[in-house]
């Protein structure tokens, strides 16, 4: 599976080693990711939005790190993971990100907190080669958009401030994805399931 993703990090530790990038992401099923589909296309139609990288996702956390590291890190990102019962995620607004883009409101924090809490290790264990901390998405969205102009920004945010949406789908894995300073598109190179709820 390739996915396009779009991250502007160093790309080297301390020492002049080679970084790669990872992104564990949350993609919605079918169902829901037609219906966010459907709300791009209306953006393409009717303002020429530039829209995020596909397909689009919820970003757990995103790090940097040595290739020579990669097994250890899914080690022990699939006990973190595999701990972790499934959960349903809600969407049921918009909002504006001062960057430019517009995405869709994740109701349920909770659930993202906890795996950030419980990603501490990785975090602890990339600093340990010198590598950049791993950033958690605590308080998670869904991009609709890519980065758009300043004038097309203020038109979208008007729009959307009042727009109601009601979209969900229960999270059952979580994807890891890897880049190399090479690379413009991700790779998918393991998939974490979490517990039946």
């Amino acid at each position: 599976m390739e996915i396009h993703t779009v991250i502007s990090e160093r790309w080297t530790a301390t020492a002049g080693t080679l970084l790669n990038s990872y992104q564990l992401m949350a993609y919605p099923d079918a169902m829901t990711g037609a219906g966010i589909h459907a709300e791009q296309q209306y953006l393409v139609r009717r303002y020429q939005t530039v829209l995020p990288p596909q397909p689009t996702g919820i970003m757990v956390a995103q790090f940097m790190a040595r290739e020579e590291m990669e097994s250890t890190l899914i080690r022990w990102m699939h006990r973190i993971i595999s701990a972790q019962q499934s959960f349903r995620v809600s969407m049921s607004g918009f909002g504006a990100l001062s960057s430019g883009q517009i995405y869709l409101r994740v109701q349920e924090q909770e659930p993202f907190q906890e795996l950030a809490t419980a990603l501490q290790v990785v975090d602890q264990y990339v600093r340990s080669y010198d590598c950049p901390p791993v950033k958690r998405y605590t308080h998670p969205y869904l991009p609709l958009t890519g980065k758009v102009s300043d004038h097309l920004f203020g038109a979208l945010e008007a729009e959307y401030a009042s727009r109601k949406t009601d979209l969900s789908f229960e999270v059952k894995e979580l994807l890891l994805v890897r880049r190399n300073h090479e690379q413009e598109t991700g790779r998918q190179i393991n998939v974490f399931r979490l517990q039946p709820a």
